[in-house]
């Protein structure tokens, strides 16, 4: 492939990082059995396959999640406690104990 054809393959992503999961996705595909969908494909090289398929508009590429999204599925909402924790225990036994000096 030239550096013409890699140009024209990223503007088909919105960046290379992108193009490449997207080709190595595919090429797993072709390898795990999946048949290609250009009648020129390399039969020894899915990635080849892959790229092509991409030039030819057979394979799109689409983001669908954000960052943002992804990240707010992973984080957790709120912290939950048990109520009688051991934290809580030794909490309300130092606060005790610093009633007690005081008196």
């Amino acid at each position: 492939m030239n550096e013409k054809d890699v140009d024209y393959l990223i503007s088909k992503a919105e960046n290379k990082f992108l193009l490449s999961n997207a080709a190595s996705g595919r090429a797993k595909q072709i390898t795990e059995g999946s048949l290609p969908y250009v009648s020129n494909f390399d039969p020894n090289n899915p990635v080849i396959t892959a790229l092509r398929e991409i030039a030819n508009d057979k394979i799109k590429i689409k983001v669908l999640a954000g960052p943002a999204e992804v990240a707010e599925k992973l984080m957790p909402q709120k912290e939950i406690r048990p109520k009688n924790s051991g934290l809580d225990r030794l909490a309300k036994d130092a606060k005790r104990s610093k009633e007690k000096k005081r008196k």
